[in-house]
């Protein structure tokens, strides 16, 4: 299922519900609660402090998308609790496109707006990336196991979050555990490399611009990674960002498929804005490039 390819094709009011189905599934599931950790386009909402107009509007998102840690899958009872909750939220298993039902996204029209996608993701190394994650249970939930996902049990933050329940049972405050920006940034590097949507670019890019420090809080972040047991996973994200956003022998970082990418979902793609796209795609070749100088890859 593709994300729309411009900036305005998100709306902030499905946003918003994104983070009601947040509240309400964490609300439902008890202890288990601290074994799911955000990851995804709902991330920057909670990881960027700082909001418009001192930054930029950051687009939105119309996914939940929650890492979900191995021994919660395992234990009979989370498992059907987790079940249980997603009957409640009106949720209802997606079509893959062969018209197959999968197990691992969801999805869900709240209040009449656009359809919320909730996937649930996993990370079992002895597991093949990009494979559904099997289950000790035959219910219909399922996680997609994505290599390095659990990096997030190490690097998160933890925020208190208000909102609507669903159902018109009132507002309800939930902890949450969401990416910090060095999980965050290379999460998505990695989607970015694998599915080349417009949104993961723009999601990466505005979070290392507005994050708190900037690059250079950022650089010291990725820094103390690269000395943490997750030095392998880092410097394949790094190596990722260099070949979609930096200068290299054969071509200037601006003109590569990341900066492109990132200023064509914000500003369009009309011919009246190309002058903006190509100060947006030197600005964002620019911040890469200052951060990896930064690190010192």
């Amino acid at each position: 299922m593709s994300k729309p390819g411009l900036a305005s094709g998100y709306k902030n009011k499905v946003t918003e519900n994104c983070e009601r189905v947040l509240v309400t599934l964490l609300r439902g599931l008890g202890p288990w609660k601290n074994s799911i950790y955000l990851v995804g386009g709902l991330t920057p909402r909670y990881l960027i402090k700082a909001r418009p107009p001192e930054v930029p509007p950051h687009a939105g998102t119309g996914d939940v998308d929650i890492v979900v840690e191995l021994q919660m899958l395992a234990d009979t009872e989370a498992y059907h609790s987790l079940e249980e909750n997603f009957k409640k939220l009106g949720f209802e298993r997606c079509e893959n496109n062969k018209g197959e039902k999968v197990s691992w996204r969801w999805q869900a029209k709240i209040d009449g707006e656009a359809m919320i996608i909730l996937e649930l993701l996993a990370d079992d190394p002895d597991f093949e990336g990009g494979k559904v994650q099997p289950l000790p249970t035959d219910g219909n939930i399922s996680a997609l196991n994505i290599p390095h996902a659990s990096m997030v049990f190490d690097h998160h933050e933890v925020k208190e979050i208000s909102a609507e329940l669903l159902e018109d049972d009132g507002v309800a405050t939930e902890t949450i555990r969401h990416a910090d920006i060095v999980s965050f940034a290379c999460l998505k590097s990695y989607a970015l490399d694998q599915r080349h949507e417009r949104k993961d670019a723009h999601d990466l890019v505005y979070c290392l611009e507005h994050c708190d420090g900037g690059p250079e809080g950022a650089a010291k972040a990725f820094r103390a990674a690269l000395e943490g047991k997750h030095k392998e996973a880092v410097e394949t994200a790094l190596k990722i960002l260099a070949k979609h956003f930096a200068d290299d022998g054969n071509s200037e970082g601006y003109a590569k498929d990341g900066p492109v990418a990132v200023a064509k979902f914000e500003l369009g793609e009309d011919a009246e804005t190309r002058e903006a796209r190509i100060l947006r795609q030197r600005g964002t070749a620019d911040l890469i490039m200052r951060l990896l100088r930064e690190i010192g890859v």
